[in-house]
């Protein structure tokens, strides 16, 4: 009877030990699609500026790639703001970086099969923004950042 319980115990263990290590490997693919996604949300907000919705979508054969996926898997960040500052001093702002800004209008909502969805636009380049401050009518826009990453143990099956 002990030793019967000895083995189950071990089994459990062994199982057990098993199961998270199954868990950490087929979860890497959304750790590493939200470490991505964090660079924008962590990017510091300009002032007088308010997040309305942030999210970002991942997979492979993806339409969010910024150009195809490649059978990597690619994901597609965005921060949907509010602000009052000028669309110059916006654009100043999150021109350093990589990321895509469109100004309110200038977008559109893509989606794929899965219903995973990216936005597609007129990005802006700097050219005709207006430099007005927008304090009595905040202007909304998006900002967005997509990527292809990997990371260990990736297979592609496509």
């Amino acid at each position: 009877m002990l030793k019967r319980n000895k083995i189950l115990i071990t089994l459990l263990l062994i199982s057990i030990v098993i199961g998270l290590l199954l868990y950490y490997i087929f979860g890497q693919e959304y750790r590493y699609a939200k470490k991505y996604a964090n660079q924008l949300f962590d990017h510091p907000l300009p002032e007088k500026t308010e997040v309305i919705e942030k999210d970002f979508e991942y997979g492979v054969l993806y339409g969010g790639g910024p150009s195809g996926s490649g059978g990597y898997p690619t994901v597609a960040a965005y921060v949907k703001l509010s602000s009052e500052l000028s669309e110059e001093e916006i654009f100043k702002h999150y021109n350093n970086n990589e990321f895509e800004i469109y100004f309110e209008g200038d977008e559109t909502i893509e989606k794929n099969s899965e219903g995973k969805i990216w936005y597609e636009g007129k990005k802006s380049t700097g050219e005709n923004l207006n430099g007005k401050s927008n304090k009595e009518h905040p202007i909304q826009f998006i900002i967005q950042s997509r990527t292809e990453f990997s990371y260990p143990f990736f297979i592609d099956f496509y």
